[in-house]
């Protein structure tokens, strides 16, 4: 399955990927009833949108029974607005290179955020400026996990990024806004120096802020 550096599905690639999840449990003989699907990054925009898609489309016969997220870049017009204001800042290389690849990739496949606000909510996760979580309505009785390390000294230090660019502030946000909504199943987990690469890099954005067993452990309950 490829869907590496995805931040968005369209329909037909719900529809796709539901298809291909079916398919693979069914040629391996394994069980559809007990199914949690999770992500790092761009893969827990991906696990969020076809998580709820499966909830609401019972006919594929795969209801998750958990999602969960880490660190993921899930409100797509804060990515954007963000991404510009990186640009202009022009302080990292690494904050330059993935702000520029951010920038042309969703002008040339959405357009530009101001003629295209609505196609931006549309196919996020969520959307903080209105609350929106039309996408995630389906997981409301589901299990939801939503990992972050808001390391604020580490980002301004390395990047000069503010609270209100990192995902963490998102992440949050959008916990809150699922409760007030009656989402009961949600947690937020803030992680404090966990974040390092497998090279021993420090670096908050990373798979390593999930307790492997304690997850394990919340997939068993």
């Amino acid at each position: 399955m490829n869907y590496n550096q995805k931040l968005w599905l369209e329909e037909n690639e719900k529809i796709a990927l539901a298809e291909q999840l079916q398919s693979i449990l069914k040629e391996n003989k394994l069980p559809s009833n007990d199914v949690y699907i999770g992500g790092y990054s761009s893969g827990g925009n991906v696990s969020l949108l076809i998580g709820s898609f499966l909830s609401q489309n019972n006919h594929f016969k795969l209801v998750p029974k958990g999602v969960f997220i880490i660190d993921s870049p899930i409100d797509l017009v804060a990515l954007y607005k963000s991404s510009k204001k990186n640009l202009k800042r022009n302080f990292s290389k690494v904050s330059i290179t993935e702000s520029t690849w951010i920038i042309k990739n969703f002008e040339n496949q959405l357009g530009n955020l101001e003629d295209e606000y609505l196609k931006y909510q549309r196919l996020a996760s969520y959307t903080s400026e209105t609350s929106n979580i039309d996408n995630l309505k389906g997981l409301k009785n589901t299990k939801i996990r939503l990992y972050t390390e808001p390391d604020t000294l580490w980002w301004k230090k390395n990047r000069m990024a503010d609270y209100d660019q990192l995902n963490s502030y998102y992440i949050k946000s959008l916990s809150e806004d699922l409760r007030k909504l009656g989402f009961k199943r949600v947690e937020y987990i803030s992680t404090e120096n966990m974040g390092y690469r497998a090279n021993g890099e420090r670096h908050p954005h990373s798979w390593s802020i999930i307790d492997k067993k304690e997850i394990i452990n919340w997939i068993m309950e």
